[in-house]
């Protein structure tokens, strides 16, 4: 029933679900609750099922179509194809394990248990096969993506969802009166036909589009959803899902876009901003609220199939464990990475229920799946990922691709940063210092250019081949972060070297500092505080809180602190267990004589003279050395203003 509050005006509409994207986010992560999931409460709250504010029409089912093609462009996307060429056998082997052991379990589950239709049983079995690798962002902050688990998960994905959607296109066609075998053959030999033909000139296509339509670059993100609309419009002709036609899309032009270009991330921009959450506002409307308090039936449908969906998932894990001769770590961690349901699951269920081959209680049931999938796909993840960070020994080098970027905001502080970033670049002498100054006011603009070229004048002086070690870049962007995050990005940037200064407005506390903003980057940190000039002092103390020796920039960490100014003999590291001493000394060379303590407390200042520096680090969160009491302790360190010189240092992922 649409009561006189339902808001039908499109502008009004329009702004209500602008409303809900900007503000959820802020609001459901107080109580920890995921952005994907804040979107499906807000859907339920504001849909015909909740208070009624919105209405599931055919504007907001567009937006949720485009919403739902852009999720499977995305995932063909981020598959690579070269991952699977890696670890081909074990990708095979486990890929049709995750697709045949959880479709005959939910067939058996679907048909005997919950006595599903023949149509409605295949539909729901198909959907325990598949996966979406929500925890992959996981393993890759951990350092293990090139894993033989990880390789083989990844690769096993492409397989399972290939196969997934290619049973979808069968069961959710209409076949005409006729020999069913027959018509079951046309439909595989037009998809495979129209498969290679996707991958023949999907790519061929876009390489000429990319290399002589340079000048304008929205162009080249609207070329790309010209050739989704395609590939999904040809789909729907051959009487397949339009899913179909993204994803295969996307899975023939991800090696036409670079994963760190610009394109690429307009595509996620505009996805994760507008057409995903709408799609995902839209599921929420769907949700049928009553019947979570009309009795049992739909908690024991929910219970039967989330049982159903771990437990297929786990049994492949479990027999390719054996096949393949994976440790149980590896066999959990192949579990973790694949037991989570989400993109393509949300696809199949909203197309069963839309075509009527489900009705509202599984629909509803599903949701539950999603949810409980991706948190416990996260936890098991990150659980078995550290523990095989543990017990792997690091012998990684340092990456020869290196790159140092440092935001200048004050010409005034510009010579400790400058300095600073060129003593760490000569751990890697062949790449410049990148220097980028951010403006958010046209009016000062040139101002501050002004400012920046006579500080560099003024101090270029100072360091040696400095003229031929740096380079200046200009930015004009409406948030400093933002604009230092992108920049990072198109640099392919390693480490940031920034100022960090004392103060804290009202707006910064409520909503972040830059410091905090830079948290979510991929690169290393160091926030400097330095009162001085940083050749003023002697000694450095570096405190290493437990594990940290297992960070994948842990070596590039040290090495870069080795070149700071110091007096002999005084580089300082307090350790809080032998592993973290033992592999200090096996980075840095024998002949330089380094102090170690070891101390059960790494963040007891030693000495807190002027004439030290102390080097402190905030952990990431998912990452193998994170502690939440170093990172209270830390906080509490900084805030002292009595401790005025200090180095804080994030570890980097990569």
């Amino acid at each position: 029933m649409i009561t006189a509050f339902t808001i039908h005006e499109p502008l009004f509409v329009f702004t209500i679900l602008v409303t809900i994207i900007l503000v959820s986010p802020f609001l459901f992560r107080i109580i920890k609750v995921p952005d994907v999931a804040s979107f499906i409460i807000m859907g339920v709250l504001v849909g015909p099922h909740g208070f009624k504010i919105l209405q599931r029409d055919s504007s907001i089912e567009l937006l949720g179509t485009v919403g739902l093609l852009y999720i499977m462009f995305i995932a063909g996307l981020e598959l690579d194809p070269e991952k699977l060429k890696k670890s081909r056998k074990n990708s095979f082997y486990f890929g049709f394990a995750t697709f045949l052991i959880p479709f005959i379990l939910g067939y058996f589950v679907s048909h005997y248990v919950l006595q599903l239709e023949s149509q409605a049983t295949l539909l729901v079995s198909i959907m325990f096969s598949t996966h979406t690798l929500v925890a992959y962002p996981i393993v890759r902050k951990l350092g293990i993506k090139d894993d033989i688990a990880v390789l083989t998960a990844v690769g096993g994905t492409i397989i399972t969802d290939t196969l997934v959607l290619l049973i979808l296109s069968i069961v959710t066609r209409d076949f005409n009166n006729g020999v069913l075998g027959i018509q079951i053959a046309q439909l595989v030999v037009s998809f495979a036909t129209y498969t290679f033909i996707i991958f023949y000139t999907f790519p061929r296509i876009a390489k000429w589009f990319f290399k002589h339509i340079k000048r304008d670059r929205p162009v080249h993100y609207l070329f790309l959803l010209f050739m989704v609309s395609i590939s999904s419009y040809i789909a729907k002709l051959l009487g397949t899902e339009p899913i179909i036609g993204a994803f295969l899309a996307g899975l023939a032009l991800n090696k036409s876009i670079p994963k760190n270009s610009l394109l690429m991330h307009h595509v996620d921009f505009v996805g994760n901003v507008l057409f995903i959450p709408i799609f995902l506002i839209e599921i929420g409307m769907l949700i049928n609220t009553r019947i979570l308090i009309s009795g049992t039936y739909l908690w024991f449908v929910a219970g039967i199939l989330i049982l159903t969906a771990f437990t297929g998932k786990w049994l492949a894990a479990f027999l390719s464990q054996k096949i393949l001769n994976f440790s149980n770590i590896q066999r959990n961690l192949l579990f973790g990475l694949t037991s989570s349901h989400a993109a393509a699951t949300i696809a199949i269920i909203l197309i069963g229920y839309e075509k009527q081959i489900i009705d509202i209680t599984f629909f509803n049931a599903t949701v539950f799946i999603i949810l409980v999938s991706s948190l416990v796909a996260s936890f098991i993840t990150e659980k078995s990922g550290k523990i095989i960070v543990l017990n792997t020994s690091f012998s990684k080098e340092t990456n020869q691709s290196e790159r140092i970027l440092v935001p200048i905001s004050n010409p005034s502080t510009m010579a400790n940063l400058i300095g600073i970033a060129n003593c760490f670049q000569k751990v890697n002498q062949s790449e410049p210092v990148y220097v980028i100054n951010i403006l958010n006011e046209d009016k000062s603009s040139r101002e501050n250019i002004l400012k920046i070229k006579e500080s560099l004048e003024t101090n270029v002086a100072e360091f040696n081949n400095l003229n031929e070690n740096l380079k200046v870049i200009t930015r004009v962007d409406l948030s400093i972060s933002s604009g230092i995050i992108r920049a990072a990005k198109e640099y392919m940037a390693t480490d940031i070297v920034f100022g960090w200064g004392d103060k804290s407005t009202p707006s910064q506390r409520l909503f972040g500092s830059v410091f905090d903003h830079l948290l979510n980057s991929l690169q290393t940190l160091y926030a400097i505080k330095i009162i001085g000039k940083h050749t003023d002092y002697d000694k450095i103390v570096v405190h290493i809180p437990s594990n940290l020796e297992f960070e994948p920039s842990f070596m590039s960490i040290i090495l870069k602190l080795n070149k700071l100014p110091k007096a002999e003999d005084q580089l300082i590291f307090q350790t809080e267990n032998v592993s973290g001493e033992e592999k200090i000394k096996t980075i840095i060379p024998r002949k330089n004589k380094h102090e170690i303590f070891y101390k059960a407390n790494n963040c007891n200042i030693s000495d807190n003279s002027k004439g030290t520096i102390n080097v402190f680090f905030i952990l990431r969160k998912q990452s193998v050395s994170y502690n939440l009491k170093n990172n209270s302790q830390v906080q509490k360190i900084i805030s002292n203003e009595n401790i005025n010189n200090q180095i804080i240092v994030v570890p980097g992922y990569e």
